[in-house]
C-alpha cells in the first residue's frame, strides 16, 4: 500500500469520526461525541507528520 493511499484512508477516517461526533452530539451522548472528535483530531495530527509518495527519502 502506498503512502498516498494510506493518507486518503486516514482522511476518510477523520471525516467519519467527525460525522459520528456530530451524530452522537444530537443524541446527547456527549462523552462519545468528545471521544470521536478527539480521535479525529489525533489522527489529523498524526497525518501532518506522515510523508507522502512525492517526498524525498532522508538518508
Amino acid at each position: 500500500m502506498k503512502k498516498d493511499e494510506i493518507r486518503k484512508m486516514l482522511q476518510d477516517d477523520i471525516e467519519n469520526f467527525r460525522s459520528k461526533a456530530q451524530h452522537y452530539d444530537t443524541l446527547h451522548l456527549f462523552e462519545a461525541a468528545k471521544y470521536a472528535d478527539n480521535l479525529a483530531s489525533n489522527i489529523e495530527l498524526a497525518l501532518t507528520t506522515m510523508p507522502s509518495d512525492g517526498d524525498q527519502k532522508i538518508y
